[in-house]
């Protein structure tokens, strides 16, 4: 929920009021490695639910949209075929 080794106390202060992504703070590899666990979580028939922080870069909502395009840009094709039993 916070970037790699930042401290949470240090991590809200820097994104407050949570208006717009802060310059650095986001790390790439946090966008990466979520892409990287939905991807295998539907190659395995799970539905991932993912949930983005404020704190991970200063903006839930467009960090959101930078792991959805993130992952609409992998070059695996995904497709989820929801399995009714599972809902």
């Amino acid at each position: 929920m916070t970037p790699r080794g930042m401290r949470y106390e240090d991590a809200y202060a820097k994104a407050h009021p949570f208006d717009k992504l802060i310059d650095g703070m986001l790390q790439g590899s946090m966008v990466r490695d979520t892409v990287e666990i939905a991807r295998e979580a539907i190659d395995q028939r799970i539905r991932p639910n993912i949930i983005i922080n404020n704190r991970a870069g200063g903006n839930a909502p467009l960090i959101a949209q930078k792991v959805a395009r993130s992952f609409m840009q992998c070059p695996t094709p995904i497709s989820f075929h929801a399995d009714s039993s599972n809902t």
